[in-house]
């Protein structure tokens, strides 16, 4: 795959240019989340009796946004890694020995596993919420 760019000196090919949008506002997602949420953001299911439920915002919006900002960052990163014109496979990493295709592969996996993890949250959150708050 050649792109050719006679007006700027380096060209992105397309896969850079969306992996890379998905993990700026996955990235930009999560802080606007952590902002909002200050000290009731935990990185750990916890649900206290001083919490309150918030829906303004990122959240009037999405219903689990601190974790739709890492899957859209994970992702990008998957697509970074993988995706036809990445740096990886353009460049001949991916396939140049063994270990490299191994060690980007297990990235991967691991990256997907993580993206699973956080898919797998959101109803454990839903189900405690739902039991301290009902059903707001």
């Amino acid at each position: 795959m050649s792109i050719r760019c006679h007006r700027y000196p380096t060209c992105f090919p397309p896969i850079f240019i969306v992996g890379m949008a998905f993990m700026d506002f996955g990235g930009g997602l999560r802080i606007v989340c952590f902002r909002k949420l200050r000290k009731f953001f935990p990185f750990e299911i916890t649900i206290r009796s001083e919490y309150k439920i918030v829906d303004v915002g990122s959240y009037g919006v999405v219903r689990h946004p601190a974790y739709t900002g890492p899957l859209f960052l994970f992702i990008g990163a998957i697509v970074l890694a993988n995706g036809p014109g990445s740096y990886p496979c353009a460049s001949g990493l991916s396939t140049s020995s063994f270990i490299t295709r191994y060690l980007l592969h297990t990235w991967s996996a691991y990256l997907v596993y993580v993206v699973y993890s956080l898919l797998s949250r959101g109803p454990i959150e839903d189900r405690g919420l739902h039991e301290e708050f009902g059903k707001d």
